[in-house]
């Protein structure tokens, strides 16, 4: 009786994993074919698709406490993408020289926090 609770727990996080594994490869495909635009209104489309991955993985039912922290945590980066990505447009056309560099600044941070998070979570759903 055990052993059929731990790998129902075991298919569990599996299955939540994938959920969040989904949402990721789906908008890190978007954002990726879409890095390098210079049109203003592509890259606001971007942004809404980051706001809208950040509402999905919010809405995801994620049980499984370490991987809520992973969710939550993209969540996060995904709806500080959009935010950045406005305020970096909106300088632009300002042309606020120091916001923009300061947006930047911003996009590359959540840049970095981004692989890192998806790292230990990729690590946390292979382990046993």
């Amino acid at each position: 009786m055990l052993n059929l609770i731990l790998v129902s727990c075991s298919e569990n996080r599996v299955s939540q994993c994938k959920k969040i594994i989904s949402i990721t490869q789906e908008i890190a495909k978007e954002s990726q074919t879409n890095r390098k635009t210079e049109d203003i209104q592509k890259a606001l489309q971007v942004a809404d698709s980051f706001d809208k991955a950040a509402t999905e993985m919010r809405d995801l039912s994620i049980s499984d406490e370490n991987l809520v922290k992973y969710q939550l945590g993209l969540a996060d980066i995904y709806q500080g993408y959009a935010q950045t990505t406005r305020q970096f447009i909106f300088a632009l056309q300002q042309k606020d020289i120091n916001t923009v560099k300061l947006m930047q600044q911003q996009l590359q941070q959540l840049g970095q926090k981004e692989p890192k998070l998806g790292n230990q979570m990729n690590s946390y759903c292979q382990s046993k």
